[in-house]
């Protein structure tokens, strides 16, 4: 059963790390007409909590990678990333892209975190198949 739930998280750990990714302010205008074209504008509202709860799953995803290939650096880029992200957004940016400055870097790096995340876990990978 143990090798099963290893095997399962090991799985799943890269698609919850790139759950960060979901937080884009450059997709929130998508996404906020997606959900109003399905009826959904109610949540438009909840957005910021929507987002800290993309931010968080994708912490919990880095942090399961973590403990798979042992390297801090894409779960400190994705913090930093995701502070960054949601000061400029939310304390800074008010409506619109009044805080660019701040959450643009912001999203750099928790794209960058993603995809740095995704090249150590298929690095490991490989590493670990090669005889």
């Amino acid at each position: 059963m143990s090798k099963i739930l290893n095997k399962l998280t090991t799985v799943l750990a890269p698609i919850l790390g790139a759950g960060g990714i979901g937080v884009c302010p450059l997709c929130w205008i998508g996404s906020a007409s997606l959900l109003s074209y399905l009826g959904l504008g109610a949540l438009i509202p909840f957005w910021r909590w929507i987002s800290f709860g993309l931010i968080s799953l994708g912490a919990i995803g880095f942090t399961l990678d973590l403990r798979y290939h042992r390297n801090p650096w894409p779960l400190i880029t994705l913090v930093t990333g995701s502070i960054l992200l949601y000061i400029g957004r939310y304390v800074y940016g008010g409506a619109g892209f009044g805080g660019w400055r701040i959450w643009g870097p912001g999203v750099v790096l928790i794209v960058a975190a993603v995809f740095y995340n995704r090249a150590l876990f298929i690095r490991k990978h490989k590493k670990r198949h090669v005889i």
